[in-house]
Formats: C-alpha cells, sequence, structure tokens
C-alpha cells in the first residue's frame, strides 16, 4: 500500500481509533501522517520514555491538531504494579519439565535456578499451589514451597520455555499486597493532570475501589479539568467485578494481553463480548486492544484473521480499537492505521444492514438534561425517518452529543463545541466527529449554517441532503430543548 502526503481518511468515521506513540512514529511529520490515516486519539504509555520525551509528543501533537483543525485525543496509561523478572546470567535461561525454580530476595542469585522480580513481596503472597505464568503465559510453574521469613518461595515448571531477563510475572488468582497505584503511578498521573491529558488508563485493576482510589487522587489534585479514567480489564478479579468497576469508570479497555494470561485463553472472547455488551448498555466508552494488527509490526498487510478480529470487535459495538506495538516499534505503523481504518470502515456498512438494537437508556455515567435527552431522541428518529446526512449537535460539556451517539444510530453526529477540551473528550465517543467553534451562540438557523459549510468543504454534504440541528431556544435555559431540519441549499 501507498499513500500520497496529502492523503486523509474520511472525517465522519463512527468508531475510532487509538494509536500507541513510540520510536516509529514519535516526529512530528509521522504523528501528522497518522492523524491523516485516521488516528483519533494517542497513547502514552508511561511504562516507556522520560517525562520530557512525552512533553515533546504532547506538544506536537497539540499544534498538529490545531494546524489540522482536527481534535485529537490523548490517553496517558499508567503502568500500575507490573511485575518483572530480575536480571538472568545471560540474559535468559531454558526451564525444562520438572525443573526447580525458586524465587528469592534480599540477595543476589547465585546460579539459573534462582529468580528475583521487581516486586519484593512476592514471595509473602506466594502459597503452595499457586500458578506463575512468565514469557506472556508461555511458560508455567507451579509453586511447592514457601518460607517468607527465609525470603524464598519454590517452583516446579510444568510448562516448559525460555524465559529472559526483565519479562513480566503474571499471577492469576494471586492476591496481592501491593497497591493499584505506585508511587511512579502518582508521579506519572501529576504530569498527567499538568499537561492536562484528556483519558488516564488504570492498569490491572483489581476491583471498584482500584478505580476509586485513582479518582480520589485526581480530585485531591484540585484540577479544574480532571482527566476520564479509563479502567482495564485485564484480571480476572476485575471481570468477577466487572459490572462494578464499569459504573466507577468513565471508560474501559479490553487489555486482551495479560487478561489472555490471567484467565483460560479460550475464554477471551467470551469476555470481550461481554464487556461490550455491558458498556454498551450503561453508555460507558469500550476499547478494544491488544494484538488486533500484530503482524503488521513486521510485514505490510495484516493475516485474514486480523482483520476479522478488527472488524468483529467493531460489530460488537466497541467505541474504538486500538494499536499498540503495530504503531509504537512496527516497520509499517502508517499502513497499519489506514488499515485498521479501512477495515472499520468496510465493517460498519455491514451495521447498515443490521437491525437497530434499543439501547438502555436508565443506566448512564454522563446523563444529559431529560429535555436534551428527550430532543436526542426524537432528533435520530426524524433522520432516521428523512435519511439526513448529518446530525449537528453544539454542546459545552458533551453531553448531549453523548446522548445522541448513544442511540447508536448510523446518521453521523457533528458535535461542535466551545472548547479544544471537550473537543478532544469527544474523540472517544462512537459515532462523533467532535470540532471546534468557540462561539457562544447555539441558536438554530447559526447553527445550519455552520454545519452546512463544514459538510461542504469537508465533502460530506451536498445540495439537497437534509441536516437535523440540536439546539437551544433563545427563551430556555432548560438545555438543548430545540430540533430543526435544514435543507442544504
Amino acid at each position: 500500500m501507498s499513500f500520497g502526503s496529502d492523503y486523509r481518511e474520511n472525517p465522519l468515521a463512527r468508531t475510532k481509533i487509538i494509536a500507541t506513540v513510540g520510536p516509529a512514529c514519535e516526529t512530528r511529520d509521522a504523528l501528522r501522517a497518522l492523524i491523516r490515516r485516521g488516528v483519533d486519539i494517542f497513547r502514552l504509555n508511561f511504562a516507556h520514555g522520560s517525562h520530557e520525551w512525552l512533553s515533546e509528543i504532547v506538544t506536537h501533537i497539540r499544534s498538529l491538531s490545531e494546524e489540522l483543525d482536527k481534535p485529537i485525543g490523548l490517553l496517558g496509561d499508567l503502568s500500575g504494579p507490573k511485575i518483572r523478572l530480575g536480571e538472568i546470567h545471560g540474559d535468559s535461561v531454558f526451564c525444562p519439565d520438572g525443573a526447580i525454580f525458586t524465587f528469592i530476595r534480599g540477595r543476589q542469585p547465585e546460579d539459573n535456578s534462582e529468580l528475583t522480580c521487581t516486586y519484593e513481596p512476592l514471595v509473602d503472597d506466594l502459597k503452595a499451589g499457586d500458578r506463575i505464568l512468565l514469557a506472556d503465559g508461555t511458560v508455567g510453574m507451579r509453586v511447592e514451597e514457601t518460607n517468607p521469613e527465609a525470603g524464598w518461595a519454590r517452583c516446579v515448571v510444568d510448562a516448559a520455555g525460555i524465559i529472559r531477563s526483565r519479562q513480566g510475572v503474571n499471577l492469576p488468582g494471586v492476591a496481592l499486597s501491593t497497591p493499584s497505584l505506585t508511587e511512579k503511578d502518582r508521579v506519572d498521573l501529576q504530569w498527567a493532570i499538568e499537561n492536562q491529558i484528556d483519558f488516564v488508563g488504570l492498569s490491572f485493576v483489581r476491583s471498584v475501589d482500584d478505580v476509586r482510589l485513582l479518582r480520589s487522587c485526581i480530585e485531591e489534585s484540585g484540577t479544574a479539568t480532571p482527566p476520564m479514567i479509563v479502567a482495564k480489564i485485564e484480571k480476572g478479579e476485575a471481570v468477577a467485578q466487572l459490572e462494578a468497576i464499569i459504573d466507577a469508570s468513565d471508560a474501559v479497555m479490553v487489555a486482551r494481553g495479560d487478561l489472555g494470561v490471567e484467565v483460560d485463553i479460550v475464554t477471551v472472547p467470551g469476555i470481550q463480548k461481554r464487556i461490550i455488551r455491558l458498556c454498551n448498555q450503561k453508555r460507558v466508552p469500550v476499547i478494544t486492544a491488544t494484538q488486533m494488527l500484530d503482524s503488521m509490526q513486521k510485514n505490510e498487510l495484516p493475516t485474514r484473521a486480523e482483520t476479522s478480529d478488527v472488524a468483529n470487535a467493531v460489530l460488537d459495538g466497541s467505541d474504538a480499537v486500538m494499536l499498540s506495538g503495530e504503531s509504537a516499534i512496527g516497520d509499517y505503523s502508517r499502513e497499519a492505521v489506514a488499515m485498521m481504518s479501512r477495515i472499520i470502515r468496510d465493517a460498519e456498512r455491514l451495521l447498515e444492514s443490521q437491525p437497530i438494537v434499543r439501547q438502555d437508556l436508565s443506566a448512564t455515567s454522563a446523563q444529559a438534561q431529560a429535555i436534551t435527552e428527550a430532543v436526542a431522541i426524537g432528533a435520530v428518529a426524524t433522520a432516521d425517518r428523512l435519511d439526513s446526512s448529518l446530525i449537528a449537535v453544539a454542546t459545552v460539556s458533551g453531553r448531549a452529543a453523548v446522548a445522541i451517539s448513544k442511540e447508536r444510530r448510523l446518521v453521523p453526529v457533528l458535535a461542535i463545541c466551545q472548547s479544544w477540551r471537550t473537543a478532544r473528550r469527544m474523540t472517544l465517543i462512537w459515532g462523533i466527529t467532535p470540532i471546534v467553534w468557540q462561539q457562544s451562540s447555539q441558536s438554530g438557523d447559526e447553527l445550519a449554517e455552520f454545519a452546512t459549510a463544514w459538510g461542504l468543504k469537508e465533502c460530506v454534504l451536498k445540495v439537497g441532503d437534509t441536516v437535523v440541528i440540536v439546539a437551544s431556544s433563545h427563551w430556555s435555559a432548560r438545555g438543548h430543548d430545540a430540533m430543526l431540519v435544514h435543507v442544504v441549499e
């Protein structure tokens, strides 16, 4: 695939694309190319990169956002209590079936049968019979005996393979004493707040209390622009408390990488579908992530299974799909974003032939005023009946646009925002195209004129098309209480 420098994706995409920033796309030109190919949100992984490097990335993205007149969200992903192996002599060791390995603390390993890790209380938290998974779950050990006083836990290998220095350690079903927010997370959170990052990802959520702790830390900072919390579902404990975690969060991520290690891998597709369904019902944005186009790190085209994976995530109801290594370190980061855009566009054509299922309007964490909610329902019904090309709504907080979006109709929604902050928060919401118009008026006639001019410029409207406008009347302050239909002339 080749794309010219002027390549640009359709501005009215419904399902959003999140791309992780890394060495493959850290320059201003590379970031611009990904935006033009369809990226709506960039993910900043706090596990990699200094604050100085991240600050430069943020500056580039914010500048490009204004230059291209396209709101771009920023997701800061907290590292969480990720446990990693310490250094291994020779950097790797083969673990044969039945071999004995011992996790130790307080001293250096005498040979490669002794292992250390970044989590000192590990030998305190383990007990006989616990399972330890290494190398992305390909190597397994079972705990035979522990001696916390002496600082060791002896394990036997029951799934052979090679382990390497600094690889992740997964402990499915083990109750860890580590807090959900590490000291590093707190420092990174403060940086995120100071730099007005739009979304903060909470890694390794185990219970609803972890989400509440993060929200408390954000509130204690006193910021007037709090980031939205994205709870990452990647542990079995989180699956067990799924509904409570969704209710406490602003958005949810199906983080399939660690999830596929923490639970039986064959259950991941069912868990993914359940998370998406619950989030749709509760009007909470949901992101499907990890290995979506993984082979494109080294290949210009994805596998057939990967294209099906992305398409099914779209058809199931994901608000956004995410690229990790594909965009951060891959050889084909631009092609991966363009391919994801193409898959989304094709999958969304299938949505048009499917019956629309009414969403549960009783449960929402961002409930618009009752009048606005009623007008939103009327607007989408009118747009459906008239086969309208666009719904345009002026919004200060974003709630009115979200109310329309969560009807999950196929008519695109243009959210006309008064601030860049609100517009950036809308980048995660399905079916919404946010733009910034810093004018206080929300009268129907002015909105119709602005939306029509924008649509003609972007080639998404033509003469004869109808646009449904949701606005506020001049005589009422009760939210969005007016709807009109405008015909493009």
